[in-house]
């Protein structure tokens, strides 16, 4: 166990909002005692938005998935840094499909995990009709579950 005695991994999901940011600040405080964080990015996996279309001209649906990973990649690379110039063990990583399903998947994967998440992020108004991802991580987490304003 940590120094703190309750959990040994810190799982931050990052969508590149700023509750997410808050989340990562706030696992750094966190973390300590050999604790170490893991940054977790979501590549969404959902159908082709027109908008997409529209602005690629001809790219495949394939070229579009290939560039979200790459993107969700980048906002782990960047929060896992954050944590590390502070000092802190902490590791990027990219998961692909629905982000609340990858989120409390890669808990129930971890020994003895606390996920720190933002209340809000990036999903604008399909977060209000279908639920929001920290709403979904809570309920069906094993694990506790920080939720940052």
């Amino acid at each position: 166990m940590s120094q703190q005695g309750f959990y040994k991994t810190i799982l931050v999901p990052v969508d590149g909002s700023e509750t997410a940011g808050r989340a990562v600040n706030a696992a750094r405080e966190l973390a300590g005692g050999g604790v170490e964080v893991i940054v977790l990015s979501v590549a969404v996996d959902r159908d082709v938005m027109p908008s997409e279309l529209m602005a690629t001209g001809h790219i495949s649906r394939k070229d579009i998935q290939d560039d979200r990973r790459q993107q969700a990649a980048g906002v782990a690379q960047e929060a896992a840094k954050i944590l590390q110039d502070a000092g802190i063990t902490a590791k990027d990583e990219v998961a692909t499909g629905d982000p609340a399903h990858c989120i409390i998947e890669r808990a129930r994967e971890l020994d003895t995990p606390l996920v720190v998440i933002g209340r809000r992020g990036l999903t604008g108004f399909r977060e209000l009709i279908m639920g929001s991802v920290s709403n979904k991580v809570v309920h069906y987490a094993d694990c506790p579950v920080l939720v940052i304003n």
